[in-house]
């Protein structure tokens, strides 16, 4: 399917409806999609597994992109934040408490979080658009990662430049940005990069423009 017509039946999709198929079970689709920001944006040493030492490169990274210097009020809240991430991150997925979340340990914990979910769902609860704590840390610090003049929201220049420093090709991440800003109509601030974040973490529904935030195209590989 041409990017045209996959655009136009992306659009007839109605928003508030993306999050839906949920159930306890991950199905295929989404673990594909957890295991592509597992290994492209988690585990940044590239050895399969999350240690303390991907966080701290992240750190390193997001400091070098901005230019924030060692010392500085803007690293030193970057260092706080990645800490506050892996902590909690550990409490969730590290299961066996060795410092370490295998890619296994990984599916399990958000196996566990949507099931954990589905009994909101009785409470009147959007339970699809819920999110663990630890990630509403991380969605902030990937806001701040794109939003490189710091004006609030993310364009095309900063989403193109951040995404290639993780490899993606230019042309994917204009496609992307292309669908889930629906044609450059969308303005990606804060809030609505955390529906989207929302969808690709929750969501099993292919639809959901939240799927191509990390510039990927496809998950069927």
């Amino acid at each position: 399917m041409c990017l045209v017509n996959l655009f136009l039946l992306l659009k007839s999709i109605k928003m508030g409806g993306v999050l839906g198929f949920f159930k306890p079970e991950l199905s295929e689709f989404q673990k594909k999609k957890l295991m592509h920001e597992f290994h492209t944006f988690f585990d940044l040493n590239k050895d399969g597994k999350l240690e303390w030492k991907d966080f701290d490169l992240a750190r390193q990274r997001v400091c070098e992109l901005s230019g924030w210097k060692v010392g500085t009020e803007k690293y030193m809240q970057t260092q706080d934040i990645f800490i506050e991430i892996w902590r909690k991150l550990q409490d969730d997925g590290d299961s066996n408490c060795d410092g370490v979340i295998t890619t296994d340990e990984w599916i399990r914990m958000w196996e566990s979080f949507n099931d954990e979910c589905m009994k909101k769902t009785e409470k009147d609860v959007d339970a699809a658009s819920l999110v663990p704590t630890w990630l509403e840390k991380y969605i902030l610090y990937k806001f701040n990662l794109y939003d490189r003049t710091g004006d609030g929201v993310i364009d095309l220049e900063e989403y193109e430049y951040v995404l290639s420093d993780f490899g993606v090709p230019a042309k994917d991440a204009r496609a992307a940005y292309l669908m889930f800003s629906e044609n450059y109509n969308k303005k990606i601030d804060i809030d609505y990069f955390r529906i989207l974040s929302a969808e690709y973490f929750r969501s099993n529904d292919p639809g959901a423009l939240g799927n191509f935030i990390t510039g990927k195209l496809t998950f069927d590989d």
